[in-house]
């Protein structure tokens, strides 16, 4: 085969390799990208319609979104609370007991007032701590007793005062926030039987 052949060959098979190349990238008849098919089967109409469906269930996963965010915060916040009431609750058990009897130790006459004063002092210290952490006195003398804040240690006759009335606190109680944090220990009142006695009629003597 001669090289003028040869040349003739080699051109006709470059020219079949461009035009395989050429077909192979021209559209096949009835065929078109997904896209650009439904783009060209929606009419302007269902298209805002569909834009709207996907900007309203974006706005309900916001929502749900948020919300859940939201309780997620309120749970943090209430465990906070909690774990913060339940270390004061330890911290009251442990002094209360101590300033019960600082106020019993001042209830007595001492012949020393430096040493009742330093005691006041102290006293007013630890119930200002107590009052800066929000917790309350409850106050029971004079008050009628009341089983959801006063815890009944002792019940004694008083001419002076009517039945089921605190005459005498042996525990001071707190409440914080509005919750009982420590019940008042209370001595309380009840009718003298004397006073019963004068209440209840004579029985006559039939004979």
């Amino acid at each position: 085969m001669s090289t003028q052949d040869e040349t003739d060959l080699s051109a006709k098979d470059s020219e079949g390799v461009e035009e395989e190349v050429a077909a192979a990238e021209e559209p096949v008849d009835g065929e078109s990208s997904g896209d650009e098919a439904v783009a060209a089967e929606l009419t302007p109409a269902e298209e805002l319609a569909q834009a709207k469906a996907e900007a309203e269930g974006n706005y309900e996963r916001y929502l749900r979104a948020a919300a859940e965010l939201e309780n997620f915060r309120k749970r943090t916040v209430k465990m906070r609370v909690d774990a913060r009431d339940e270390t004061l609750r330890d911290v009251l058990s442990q002094i209360a007991p101590l300033m019960d009897n600082m106020r019993r130790a001042l209830a007595q006459e001492v012949a020393d007032d430096a040493f009742k004063q330093g005691f006041q002092l102290i006293l007013a210290q630890f119930q200002d701590m107590l009052k800066g952490y929000g917790l309350e006195e409850i106050e029971a003398v004079g008050n009628p007793f009341d089983p959801n804040i006063h815890e009944a240690m002792l019940e004694v006759e008083s001419p002076d005062h009517p039945a089921g009335i605190v005459i005498e606190e042996m525990g001071k109680g707190y409440m914080l926030r509005g919750r009982i944090m420590r019940p008042t220990r209370v001595i309380v009142s009840k009718k003298s039987e004397a006073a019963e006695d004068i209440g209840t009629p004579a029985t006559e003597n039939d004979d």
